[in-house]
């Protein structure tokens, strides 16, 4: 049986979006027959490294620290896969996943010996592990990874452990978090888990499916624009969520209708071309559309010439109905808000935007 060790290394250890996607890793694994733990290391009990080798020295192989970090290295030494879980902080990995790494010094033999045209310490115990990369960021561009990328290729030539996937995944925040994305995020999570399918069957992830789980689902400069408005609603008070819990609830009325531009769906629309206006009243009131022509869903805030289709509503009742706390249908029918012009349109909208019930 193939044992596979996770080190989560999220300051938020069970509700990151990078536990998320390694969870889907590991029940793709877990299909294969594998056997999988997750270590979340915030729980534990690790002091730093202090770089005073007395595990290369006076107690070879063992710590001067009696932590928990004795424990998780006979873990390390019993899986045939270690994956390795990180939120990009600062272009690189946590401070909790840092600090694990420092610590595993015991695994290593003091001296010096050479392959090919590098000098590297040598295992100290037999070791026939892989390793797997799993990380998330808000940034769009999977080039802010560069640096982790660097560290880990670093440790698979210095450290004789081969690096067998890498699972990365730029606007982690959209892509994974916000609640109007989840139908699309399915194609992450499920490249995700057939990673785990693959590095349990295959010894390795492929490209085509690394390639999967990176692929972005918005173009950086949408992202950009979802994620000005959502801090603008944290700064203006217009959101009470938790910055570090965001994405479970839509507050910000714009980020709806961003949201349902996003979700258009072009093959359901084919050449429609329209424009569907939102007067909005409440507590976040103001005026924006959504224009549809040439397979495309366009977001702009103002009122449009001749709308083809105009919604009046709450800010309440339509963020509730995003949420799904409100079924759209039955508040028309109940009144919570109106619609005039093409209502044909109107009957579609739930066919034309998939995040929308």
């Amino acid at each position: 049986m193939i044992k596979i060790l996770a080190v989560q290394g999220s300051p938020r250890p069970k509700s990151s979006n990078t536990d998320v996607l390694l969870q889907e890793f590991l029940k793709g694994a877990k299909s294969q027959g594998a056997e999988t733990e997750t270590v979340y290391l915030r729980e534990k009990n690790i002091h730093p490294c202090t770089g005073c080798y007395t595990c290369w020295t006076k107690t070879p192989g063992i710590c001067v620290f009696k932590d928990d970090m004795p424990e998780l290295l006979e873990k390390v030494r019993g899986c045939d896969i270690i994956v390795y879980a990180t939120p990009l902080y600062n272009y690189s990995m946590t401070s909790y996943l840092k600090i694990f790494q420092e610590r595993s010094l015991p695994l290593l033999d003091p001296h010096l010996v050479k392959e090919g045209e590098v000098y590297r310490h040598p295992q100290r115990y037999p070791n026939n592990r892989k390793m797997v990369l799993v990380s998330t960021c808000g940034f769009p561009e999977i080039s802010h990874f560069d640096a982790l990328r660097h560290i880990f290729r670093k440790v698979e030539k210095a450290g004789g452990v081969p690096l067998v996937g890498e699972l990365l995944v730029p606007a982690a925040e959209t892509a994974l978090r916000q609640a109007l994305m989840r139908e699309k995020s399915k194609v992450i999570l499920g490249a995700a888990y057939r990673a785990g399918v693959e590095a349990v069957r295959d010894g390795k992830v492929s490209p085509e499916t690394e390639a999967q789980v990176q692929k972005p689902l918005v173009n950086p400069d949408e992202v950009a624009e979802m994620a000005n408005i959502w801090w603008d609603s944290m700064l203006q008070g217009i959101s009470r969520e938790n910055a570090s819990e965001a994405g479970k609830k839509v507050e910000d009325i714009r980020l709806v209708l961003l949201g349902m531009s996003r979700m258009f769906n072009p093959q359901a629309a084919g050449d429609l071309k329209a424009t569907i206006q939102f007067e909005v009243t409440g507590k976040q009131s103001g005026n924006w559309f959504l224009t549809i022509a040439d397979g495309k869903c366009s977001y702009r805030e103002g009122k449009a010439g001749s709308p083809t289709l105009t919604i009046k509503s709450p800010s309440e009742v339509w963020l509730a109905i995003a949420n799904k706390e409100l079924d759209g249908a039955k508040a028309f029918m109940e009144g919570k808000y109106t619609a005039s012009g093409d209502m044909g349109l109107m009957m579609k909208m739930k066919i034309y935007f998939g995040g929308l019930e």
